[in-house]
């Protein structure tokens, strides 16, 4: 009987026709794990130096571009009016390059208060904001409907919700998730998994399905 073949890494590999020669196949796969997992332990080590050794490098970068940025900015804000030609311009062309002055980003605050505090004041706002819509709907008072409206959406854009479904949830209530239109709970594919004894990492492959 001529032997069967599959491909495994791109060779040919036998299948085994033995209890024999199937241990050998397994105690093949455990070295080759064992090879595999101390390759990745020297990998993992040399990224960790390498990212240490550039931590460091960065870290001092950041402290001497800081020192360098801000005495810049002692320079240039002692000389500012010169510079800038009496606030004619906020930019300043050097030789080897430029300085600026840039407006300030602008940032949300609620020091003191809880994000959940914010969100009740909104939600405040909007209510209150909806039963004035509801008066000017009443009294037919086109402009004050429409500024009304624009505001009742730009409050509620102040809310970021996010809802999905929470699979594990279903997946620990299996029967009930099913029963929701369009829900299906499958069980995957049969999987075979070899395990050598030396090395205890297994080694999966999911059975095609026909």
């Amino acid at each position: 009987m001529a032997k069967a073949k599959t491909k495994a890494a791109g060779t040919n590999l036998p299948v085994p026709q033995s209890d024999a020669e199937a241990e050998q196949l397994v105690a093949r796969l455990g070295a080759l794990q064992r090879d595999h997992a101390a390759e990745r332990a020297h990998h993992d080590a040399q990224v960790a130096a390498l990212e240490a050794a550039f931590g460091l490098r960065a870290k001092v970068f950041a402290e001497v571009q800081g020192v360098i940025v801000d005495a810049l900015n002692v320079w240039a804000t002692a000389h500012r009016e010169r510079l800038t030609q009496g606030g004619r311009t906020k930019t300043v062309q050097l030789p080897t390059g430029t300085l600026l002055w840039r407006e300030g980003r602008y940032a949300v605050r609620h020091r003191g208060l809880r994000n959940e505090d914010v969100v009740a004041a909104i939600r405040a706002r909007v209510a209150a904001a909806t039963d004035r819509f509801a008066e000017a709907m009443r009294r037919r008072r086109a402009a004050e409907i429409a500024a009304l409206r624009e505001e009742i959406a730009a409050l509620e854009g102040f809310l970021r919700t996010r809802v999905e479904p929470n699979k594990e949830a279903m997946l620990a209530a299996r029967e009930l998730a099913g029963t929701i239109p369009g829900v299906t709970v499958p069980r995957g594919p049969e999987e075979f998994v070899v395990e050598p004894l030396a090395s205890q990492i297994p080694t999966t492959r999911v059975r095609a399905v026909a």
